[in-house]
């Protein structure tokens, strides 16, 4: 009776182990770590919003970048829509 005891408590320590491992070699890939994504996106607003204020908006204007080179320089998280 204890040997099956720490039998199973082996296995399943094993398996918590092997599981961790493959975790941890996944922790940056983005194929993994996909984000969560509305059923219903991009809704006709939101298409709006990227248009005009989206990265590839930003960046097709002289002012544009501008405008992203001074939220880099402020520290800004979200630089753009």
């Amino acid at each position: 009776m204890l040997q099956g005891l720490l039998q199973r408590t082996c296995v399943s320590a094993l398996n918590t182990a092997q599981t961790l491992f493959v975790r941890q070699k996944h922790a940056f890939d983005r194929a993994v770590l996909k984000p969560k994504v509305r059923c219903h996106f991009p809704k006709p607003r939101e298409v709006k919003r990227i248009n005009v204020h989206g990265w590839d908006a930003r960046m097709s204007t002289p002012e544009g970048r501008r405008v992203l080179m001074r939220r880099i320089l402020k520290g800004r998280h979200d630089l753009s829509h």
